[in-house]
This record gives structure tokens, C-alpha cells and sequence, in this order.
């Protein structure tokens, strides 16, 4: 059975970029990456959701908040990521899975860096980037 959210869809939508796509084929992760994971990849986790609500129940379309957390081993490699995912995420809108995604927006944009498991690792840098996804089941 296919995970109907919007996290389904972003992801479809990721992979079948062709710039995101020649960067890191098909490696966006739910949560956490397999320790396994080849350099550059891409994790998504939802961050928080907002549901209007009238006196009868909910209203309108629940709004989805997803960090895409991109991660690459030179600051280029991992800005050229998060150009291309910013490029075709931000405005994106689509179905899949029965899912409709009314719109994608990038409300926030993060640089940073962090030491994988293993601690003599070199550090790898990553790009933190929250989507407000409006979406429905349909």
C-alpha cells in the first residue's frame, strides 16, 4: 500500500527532478538515512502540522511543515543540492499517491555541518530547508 501524505509526494516529486535527481538519484530518506547511504543524500521528516477547526470539526486543508535535511561532503556540493530541490519544490504542487498538493513554499533556510557516526569522520555539511506544504487526501 503507498503512504498517502504529503511527505509521499514531495519525495516522488524529488526523485523525478532531473536536477535533483543527477545529484542524488533516488536517495531521500524518511527520518534517518541507512548508515549505509552514499554521500550526497537527502532525509525529509514532518515538523509540525496546523488544522483549522470549526465548531462541526476541521475546515479547509491541513497545511504540512517538512524539513528536507540535504547532506554533502563539500559546502558546493551540498548548495548546488539545495538550489535544485528549492527549484523544484518551491511553488510545486501536484498528485500523487492519492494525494493533492495544493502548494509547496519554502518558508526557511539553514547552512551547517555536522560529524557523521564515527567521530573521525571529516564533517559533512548540510542544508536544512521547512516547506509549508497545503495538502488533502483525496
Amino acid at each position: 500500500m503507498a503512504l498517502k501524505s504529503p511527505e509521499a509526494a514531495v519525495r516522488s516529486a524529488l526523485v523525478a527532478d532531473a536536477g535533483v535527481a543527477a545529484i542524488i538519484g533516488t536517495k531521500v530518506y524518511p527520518v534517518l538515512a541507512p548508515a549505509s547511504a552514499a554521500l550526497p543524500f537527502a532525509t525529509w521528516r514532518r515538523i509540525g502540522v496546523q488544522r483549522q477547526q470549526g465548531l462541526s470539526g476541521p475546515i479547509g486543508m491541513p497545511t504540512v511543515l517538512l524539513s528536507v535535511d540535504l547532506f554533502a561532503e563539500t559546502y558546493e556540493r551540498v548548495r548546488e543540492l539545495a538550489d535544485a530541490v528549492r527549484q523544484c519544490l518551491d511553488g510545486w504542487g501536484g498528485t500523487t499517491n492519492d494525494v493533492r498538493v495544493a502548494n509547496v513554499s519554502l518558508t526557511n533556510e539553514a547552512d551547517g555541518f555536522i560529524t557523521l557516526a564515527g567521530g573521525d569522520l571529516p564533517p559533512v555539511y548540510t542544508v536544512q530547508m521547512t516547506f509549508s506544504i497545503l495538502w488533502q487526501e483525496i
